[in-house]
């Protein structure tokens, strides 16, 4: 069985794909580990100069495995969501230049995983969106990191509506550096836009990496800890459960505010 995060090195290139279609990648466990493990592995090999990170499938990431998450206790659930957390704010931590390549749907946690990402690239029939709020939690670590890069109207409209938006229109309010027609367009741009990044001296793209790395740390380790704190009082409430049983049972969710 092949391993659910899959790696190839090409080169001066770490290519990392997501490896659960089945699930449309979902952030399982396993998934989860091995995103958690990147930085101290491309950390060890001064060769590899720019990692490019997809899905495999149909789908880029769906985000949180809502499946496993329902199945668990609330101190395991809790576990869960900070291992998930962790997982996506380390992308940021990968020491040399990271490019997402959005081969399809990147909703929740496939949204934050692509902002984790230093460039962003994605086909047009993709779908971004933070749809936690719709199922009782909040987005904590998109909230931070958008407010943090500039996102204000991306921010505000992706975490109220929890709505779904095109590429194009993320592209408009300037989440995506690029929008491609096919998949294999989207191949060929990510591994054009990689090679010429690795082209470049490999201590200076790891020293620029840095100096963006500790600016970004400044500004979001105290953030997200108000943020997880808010987010924790959500986790277990009525609304928290109901929005799950909701969406694992493919209907509307009724709120009640408790």
């Amino acid at each position: 069985m092949e391993p659910y995060l899959r790696t190839h090195k090409d080169g001066h290139i770490l290519r990392v794909t997501l490896n659960r279609p089945e699930r449309r990648n979902a952030l399982s466990t396993p998934i989860c580990e091995g995103l958690l493990a990147l930085p101290a592995q491309v950390g060890a090999d001064m060769e590899i100069r720019c990692v490019v990170i997809t899905g495999a499938g149909e789908g880029f990431c769906a985000g949180a495995d809502l499946k496993e998450r329902r199945e668990l206790g609330e101190e395991e659930r809790w576990r869960y969501v900070e291992l998930v957390d962790r997982a996506l704010m380390e992308i940021e931590a990968i020491p040399v230049p990271t490019i997402a390549a959005v081969n399809g749907h990147a909703l929740g946690g496939g949204t934050e995983l692509a902002l984790g990402c230093d460039i962003r690239l994605s086909v047009e029939n993709a779908d971004f969106g933070l749809p936690e709020t719709g199922i009782g939690i909040i987005p904590t670590g998109s909230i931070v990191r958008l407010l943090r890069d500039g996102h204000e109207g991306v921010n505000a409209a992706l975490t109220y509506t929890a709505a779904r938006f095109s590429a194009r229109r993320m592209a408009e309010m300037g989440f995506l550096y690029e929008v491609v027609a096919t998949r294999a367009a989207l191949e060929e741009t990510a591994n054009a836009l990689a090679n010429q990044i690795a082209k470049n001296a490999p201590l200076a793209l790891r020293a620029a990496k840095a100096v963006r790395r500790e600016l970004a740390l400044d500004r979001t380790s105290e953030e997200m800890r108000r943020a997880e704190a808010i987010r924790r009082a959500l986790d277990g409430t009525e609304d928290c459960l109901e929005g799950l049983a909701a969406f694992a049972e493919k209907r509307d969710p009724v709120f009640k505010g408790r």
